[in-house]
């Protein structure tokens, strides 16, 4: 050999290392048994391959991340497989390869967000007429199929429906909802579950094994909890966060880069919210958001962990693989301080949190003020404990004490005492004498209830049914107590320093649940007047009753007080209210303020 042949030899090039592949794909299934949590699909994709039950068109369905795409092309391995189809193929064969790598002719994959027109469609109508060139099958596979126009469905029906025998169809999608029915109706559907977070960190961990990397279990756990059920997301952040620390993986650098909370803090925040600590639920939540941590992802986690408290709550065995010891541990501490009705409150309240971050400014704000709402809701959980106290003190009869003598049950009128004749509308036939032991008939059907009911007790019952039903406004009536029965009106009393809760009370969604809870117990509808009283003084007394606006009726009179619910005689004189009396009273007031309107003249007839 010449020196110059020499020279060229040892000038040659040496191999260029192979590219770098992302976890991602790097470790992507090959084969049905690989698939991770979605032993449902792989089980009866296999048995109906190796029946030879094989359908024209397969829809994947399922959330990012879980296995679509990947099960796609493993079904084209299995049909097309040499000797196949087969489920045990060997996924190192020469055409295996070619179609994990995209580049087998038999095997089309298709985005169905770029290729989404009538036009397209046609030229793969046209296609599918030629056989295939190396497998037995000639496969497409388009991928988010639910970006199909309208007009490209239907022209796909047709051939969807009756294609060549060599021709199947294997449709992806994340939303099926917008797959028309059409197209649902000819194909094998198949929904893909998010993957459980047990099986994510056992995969996480292989992963770390192979690569040489070693990594805490939290960290793990961590990575998991931010994917949310999909592996594709958790195997991207691993790759992310091997690459920025090295080959030692450990929770506090995770929740350092990707800005998330651990179980710790969350669970502070929890115990925080059960004991009505608003002061450290602020400095933990602002000190939470001075560490950068993001709020949206703070309020999901929070609502997270309460959701998997619930279910520990009802069903611990559902749950207890999946949980950290740090959780179990949190959860024993909460159990003992919240009932299950008290966390299905805080989860609707987080629930509701977690919609409107998603268009809030500030967000921070937003989260400090549901957090203050929440730390009073200690109070409101022992709402029913206070109700059970006000209805047995109602029992005892304790409540007369400090109400007005109209919460006494209702008392029939004396049989002695007959109706004037001018109380009924329809003059009666004959006078019954005074004397008469049976009482004159009256026209009137809302004299005298079905039954005999305490007005106390059945304001107890309605503000206990009412808590059941809506927890956490119950407590604005908790301390309410029933001042008087005037007709088929309710007064309630109410310390005057509660009357601004009062008033964002009164709504449609609330008071008719109350007056049903009346109706039912009264006998007939009835009204709903809140009064405000003065605490400055000892004696309980209310402010002023409202005076009702003059009728046709005659008002009963001033000397014969009837029991709540009971039928009166009605007084032939109108009561006297001086111009003072009718312009101080509260509901006068209201109601100018309310129109602002004022009084022109006032007149008694």
């Amino acid at each position: 050999m010449s020196d110059l042949d020499f020279a060229l030899t040892s000038a040659a090039p040496a191999p260029a290392p192979a590219p770098y592949q992302v976890f991602a794909r790097k470790y992507r299934p090959r084969t049905f048994a690989e698939v991770i949590g979605q032993e449902h699909i792989t089980r009866t994709l296999s048995n109906a391959i190796g029946q030879g039950r094989l359908a024209q068109a397969y829809l994947l369905v399922g959330p990012r991340g879980t296995g679509k795409t990947s099960t796609a092309r493993i079904i084209a391995k299995a049909l097309n497989a040499p000797g196949g189809p087969q489920i045990d193929f060997d996924p190192d064969s020469e055409i295996a390869k070619e179609i994990a790598e995209g580049r087998c002719m038999d095997v089309l994959e298709i985005d169905g967000a770029s290729n989404n027109g009538v036009e397209q469609v046609r030229d793969l109508r046209d296609n599918v007429r030629f056989a295939p060139t190396k497998g037995r099958f000639k496969i497409y596979i388009i991928d988010e199929v639910h970006m199909l126009t309208s007009a490209a469905f239907n022209a796909l029906l047709k051939t969807l429906e009756e294609p060549p025998a060599h021709v199947k169809f294997i449709f992806a999608t994340t939303e099926v909802h917008k797959v028309p029915a059409t197209v649902l109706s000819r194909c094998q559907r198949f929904d893909f579950r998010r993957i459980p977070d047990a099986a994510i960190v056992s995969h996480l961990g292989h992963i770390c094994a192979k690569e040489g990397a070693t990594a805490e279990e939290g960290a793990l756990r961590v990575i998991a909890r931010h994917a949310d059920g999909g592996l594709r997301d958790a195997e991207v952040a691993l790759d992310q966060v091997i690459g920025f620390f090295g080959n030692r993986v450990e929770e506090a650098a995770v929740l350092e880069m990707f800005g998330l909370t651990g179980i710790g803090p969350v669970a502070d925040l929890a115990r925080a919210i059960v004991h009505g600590d608003a002061s450290g639920l602020l400095r933990q939540s602002r000190s939470l958001a001075a560490a950068g941590k993001d709020i949206t992802r703070l309020a999901h986690d929070l609502l997270k962990f309460f959701r998997d408290f619930a279910l520990w709550q009802t069903a611990p065995e559902a749950v207890e693989a999946e949980l950290a010891a740090g959780e179990k541990e949190a959860f024993s501490v909460l159990a003992a301080n919240l009932t299950p009705r008290g966390t299905i409150a805080i989860l609707e309240e987080l629930g509701t949190l977690e919609g409107r971050l998603r268009y809030a400014l500030s967000k921070d704000v937003l989260f400090e003020v549901t957090l203050l709402q929440l730390s009073q809701l200690r109070e409101r959980v022992s709402i029913e404990a206070i109700l059970h106290r006000l209805g047995g003190a109602a029992e005892a009869g304790s409540f007369s004490a400090a109400a007005p003598a109209a919460t006494v049950a209702p008392v029939p009128a004396p049989a002695s005492r007959p109706a004037p004749a001018a109380a009924a509308p329809i003059p009666a036939p004959a006078p019954v004498p005074a004397a008469a032991a049976v009482p004159a008939p009256s026209p009137v059907p809302e004299a005298v209830p079905a039954k005999k009911v305490d007005p106390a007790k059945v304001w107890a019952r309605a503000v206990a049914q009412f808590a059941q039903e809506r927890p956490l406004e119950a407590a604005s009536i908790a301390t309410t107590r029933v001042a008087e029965m005037r007709g088929d009106e309710i007064e309630i009393a109410l310390p005057a320093n509660l009357k601004h809760k009062i008033a964002a009370f009164m709504s449609p969604r609330n008071i008719p649940i109350l007056q049903e809870v009346l109706r039912a117990e009264f006998g007939r509808p009835v009204g709903i007047v809140f009064l405000a009283i003065d605490e400055a003084s000892k004696d309980p007394a209310l402010i002023p009753a409202p005076v009702a606006a003059p009728t046709n009726e005659p008002p009963a009179p001033s000397n014969a007080a009837p029991a709540p619910g009971a039928s009166a005689p009605l007084s032939k004189e109108p009561i006297r209210i001086s111009e003072k009396e009718y312009k101080d009273d509260p509901l006068i007031r209201k109601a100018l303020d309310l129109f602002q309107a004022r009084v022109v003249s006032t007149k008694n007839s």
